[in-house]
């Protein structure tokens, strides 16, 4: 291994964050913004105005290109933007233009037409459109697919009536694509309640004017229309786009069929842990009661634990696949789990579950922050927060509201991402702070919120005389909080504060990982609980560049990392060696090519016990290759290169002894430092003794053919014999010779200095000190992870008890629901007729002027193009 990758490596080590995550390319932060596959780079970008032919509405902002998307972000924040796959242009045109220097006008697979026009340099307008026009044609071969790809989206079918045209001039037929569990099982709630063919009727209205699926314009109308609630036959096919994870499985055709073929009939310990949790999973929502839904839920829960080893299956992941069955067919599914395990949330859904514990302490300091009087209440009271807010955030809310209002709340958390957990989560406890004041104990705190979740559909306020104000829900009262009071919570601020965190809860994560090991380690010889520790401390360093908090990339160890281990303990170490060599396979005892924890601790400890006749036996065996009780010519030589690797670095005690007895010392007598080649000198007069003694010493081999020939007559006994005589038994390769282990220990002790070397040397070469940069015991992880189990199984008992109270609340409620529903169901039938008109009405409109659209600011006034200009 190089000089500068063992730099690297031990750099790596001792930084404090994942160098990948604190420092994040251009590249990456192009991805995580426009949610793009993680193949995506930005290759060029450029300053551009942006308009819609059959609108007067203009955007100036940056046009950036991909290999394979083009992408569009205006200058305010969000007022307009499209992310375009290349495969879904059709035509690319240059535009005459007046005004600017260059312009071009595009055409969507969906017949859409907007205008780009450029702001720059020539040059630089020319260089981007010449890599444009390049990737426009490496992207062709991928456009046959496409056809294909769009048969699985609802809105194809929706709008069907402007589905693109064959080479014959006819248009092409669109099947009913596949869809979740919702058409079989029916949606959650009442469709006509929540508006359902309205907010179709202005998705399809939008969708003609603006793009559909791939070539979707996002103007402030659509971030509008997510936040009043999706229709339930739309909403998937939105989440897959506001996620991202259709881009995913744009580039991905058939990767999900590939892996149900390659793992078929395979298990694994992640299979074993999924099927316990199958039966826990919505198990409200009748699908889940249904061989239909858990098979569905099985599949893609295995298929990502296959795709994604590193994580494989964790806690809440069946919550969250449930809630996205219902509305997503399998596939669309199990790729949106994987760009929320890869990018939304990363750590989540984890080994160690460090975002999700991450954000538990971002959340706390928001609150200490934002409701001071609250958050001090709590403390003071010994009132654990997380015990509340852990499975909100893992579940996403799902598992904590009724699924109508769980699923509003992923609406918006899709398009605007993880801040929408946290406006959330404040919201609700800002709204219910007066009673949460009054509690002093968890129990009574876990039930005030659950009886605020069981009552979102209610009137926020029932004794109000304002009809319109009666009619304002919980639950949009809920929307109006988080999303106008609690607007400042940015992903700027989230980012900042998890920084400031992160340590701290890596820290507590890896202590308790590290304790845990400790535990569980056996053979440890007569290492130390502290020699362990240090010894943990030097593995997982040697092991790993980025923070073990964050998950194990590798638990084994190879030859390169124990190279760098070995460095860390001793000095002799620091360069490559075959000696080396056979330590690491001695010490990987299960031949797995790899070295464990374990296996580290147990070959240390037999090392490090300083026993003369262990110490040489173990030395001895290093070289018995065969396990036969003896090294032959070449180990004896290749035994006395180790010993000399080993030596070269030491002092012998011995010497040290004698010179510290001397009655008379100079300075000049000084004994010189282990780094120093003099003090090697003696150790190598005592190596080139043992191999002298070791030949003498040494027994011949005697074969059946020297056996054979000892009984002829030779031709000249004389000249013979001589030749025997003068002949080196050392290097003569015609008498083969070995020497046993006692013979080894006889040659050893008989020089005083290889006789130290066994007794103490050789085990005290290795020192486990603690690795700098290493963790402190700091004691944090009870608040993460001790405190969570505790706190709840110490409210269990109460808890348990308010939770049949509400569960009998919430079936009165629903009885006086269902009397409502069925005084009012002879006029829904009239009204039936009706909604079958797939036209927009004036009443549907009323529905973007409601509360949940706070916080979204209206442009389309302010960047209307004047006149003259159109």
């Amino acid at each position: 291994m190089s000089l500068l990758s063992t730099i690297r490596n031990k750099a790596a080590a001792l930084t404090l964050f994942d160098p990948n995550t604190e420092r994040r390319s251009r590249d990456e932060i192009f991805r995580q913004t426009y949610r793009l596959p993680t193949n995506a780079t930005l290759q060029a970008s450029i300053s551009t105005e942006f308009s819609i032919e059959s609108s007067a509405l203009y955007f100036p902002g940056k046009l950036l290109l991909s290999e394979a998307y083009l992408v569009f972000d205006s200058i305010e924040s969000r007022s307009c933007y499209f992310v375009m796959p290349l495969v879904a242009i059709r035509r690319v045109e240059r535009l005459a233009s007046k005004t600017y220097l260059f312009a071009l006008t595009i055409q969507t697979l969906h017949g859409l037409k907007f205008n780009l026009q450029f702001v720059g340099l020539r040059s630089q307008i020319e260089r981007f459109c010449d890599q444009l026009k390049q990737n426009l044609r490496s992207n062709v071969s991928d456009m046959r697919q496409l056809r294909k790809f769009l048969s699985t989206i609802y809105s194809e079918q929706m709008l069907s009536d402007m589905s693109t045209t064959g080479p014959d001039g006819k248009r092409d037929s669109v099947a009913v694509p596949p869809g979740g569990l919702g058409q079989i099982f029916k949606y959650p709630g009442d469709a006509r309640k929540l508006r359902d063919k309205s907010k179709l009727r202005l998705w399809a209205e939008y969708m003609r004017d603006h793009g559909r699926n791939l070539t979707l314009i996002r103007l402030p109308t659509f971030q509008k229309l997510i936040r009043v609630g999706l229709p339930n036959r739309l909403r998937g096919e939105i989440w897959e786009l506001t996620s991202g994870s259709m881009y995913l499985r744009l580039a991905n055709p058939n990767l999900y069929q590939s892996l149900q073929k390659e793992y078929a009939g395979r298990t694994s310990l992640a299979i074993e842990e999924i099927e316990k949790d199958l039966n826990r999973s919505l198990p409200e929502y009748p699908a889940y009661q249904s061989e239909e839904g858990i098979e569905r839920l099985r599949r893609v829960l295995t298929m990502y634990s296959w795709r994604n080893e590193s994580v494989g299956y964790c806690q809440a992941m069946n919550i969250v696949v449930a809630a996205l069955l219902i509305y997503m067919s399998e596939e669309q599914a199990f790729w949106c789990l994987s760009m929320l395990c890869d990018q939304l949330l990363p750590g989540y859904y984890s080994q160690t579950m460090y975002g999700t514990l991450l954000d538990q302490r971002v959340f706390e300091a928001l609150v200490e922050k934002t409701m001071p009087i609250l958050w001090e209440h709590l403390v003071k009271s010994d009132i654990q927060l997380s015990v509340v807010s852990l499975p909100w955030f893992l579940s996403l809310y799902v598992n904590s509201m009724p699924l109508t209002f769980a699923f509003r709340v992923l609406d918006v958390f899709f398009l605007e991402g993880p801040k929408v957990l946290f406006q959330i989560g404040l919201a609700i406890l800002r709204i219910n702070g007066e009673e949460l004041l009054d509690v002093s104990d968890d129990g009574s705190f876990v039930s005030i919120l659950k009886d605020y979740f069981s009552r979102l559909g209610d009137s926020a306020h029932p004794t109000s005389k304002n009809d319109k104000l009666r009619e304002v829900t919980k639950f949009q009262e809920l929307m109006v909080v988080a999303f106008k009071e609690f607007s400042v919570i940015t992903e700027d601020i989230i980012t900042e504060q998890r920084q400031k965190h992160k340590n701290h809860v890596l820290d507590s994560i890896e202590s308790f990982a590290k304790r845990t090991q400790l535990r569980n380690l056996h053979k440890t010889g007569h290492l130390s609980q502290t020699d362990l520790s240090n010894i943990y401390d030097r593995f997982f360093q040697a092991l790993q560049s980025a923070r073990l908090g964050l998950g194990p990339t590798k638990t084994l160890m190879d030859m390169e990392s124990f190279q760098i281990f070995m460095q860390g303990i001793t000095k002799w170490a620091d360069e490559p060696h075959d000696f080396l060599a056979r330590l690491f396979h001695r010490w990987d005892a299960e031949l797995r090519g790899g070295l464990s924890l374990q296996d580290v601790v147990t070959g240390l400890g037999s090392i490090m016990e300083e026993d003369i006749m262990n110490s040489m036996a173990y030395f001895f065996e290093l070289y018995d290759e065969d396990g036969d009780g003896k090294v032959d010519r070449e180990g004896i030589l290749q035994m006395s290169e180790g010993l000399l690797y080993i030596t070269r670095r030491l002092t012998p005690k011995s010497l040290l002894e004698v010179e510290d007895t001397s009655p008379q010392t100079s300075s000049n007598s000084a004994s010189p430092s282990p780094g120093q080649a003099e003090p090697s000198v003696d150790y190598l007069s005592s190596i080139s003794a043992f191999i002298r003694r070791a030949f003498e010493y040494a027994t011949p081999d005697v074969s059946e053919v020297d056996a054979y020939s000892e009984k002829l007559i030779p031709v000249d006994s004389t000249s013979s014999s001589n030749n025997k005589v003068k002949a080196n038994a050392a290097l003569d390769p015609n008498h083969p010779l070995h020497i046993t282990l006692p013979t080894f220990r006889m040659v050893v002790l008989a020089d005083e200095a290889l006789e130290h070397f066994f007794a103490h040397d050789f085990a005290a070469s290795m020192k486990l000190e603690p690795a700098k940069g290493t963790l402190r015991e700091k004691g944090t992880l009870r608040e993460l992870f001790d405190s969570l189990v505790s706190d709840s199984m110490r409210v269990a008992g109460e808890v348990k008890r308010r939770i049949d109270e509400m569960e009998r609340q919430a079936r009165e409620q629903q009885a006086r629901e269902d009397a409502v529903a069925a005084r009012t169901l002879n006029q829904q039938q009239q009204d039936d007729d009706d909604d079958d008109d797939d036209n927009v009405r004036e009443k549907d409109r009323d529905i973007l002027t409601g509360l949940e659209i706070e916080g979204v600011v209206d442009v389309q006034d302010r960047n209307r193009v004047p006149s003259g200009q159109a």
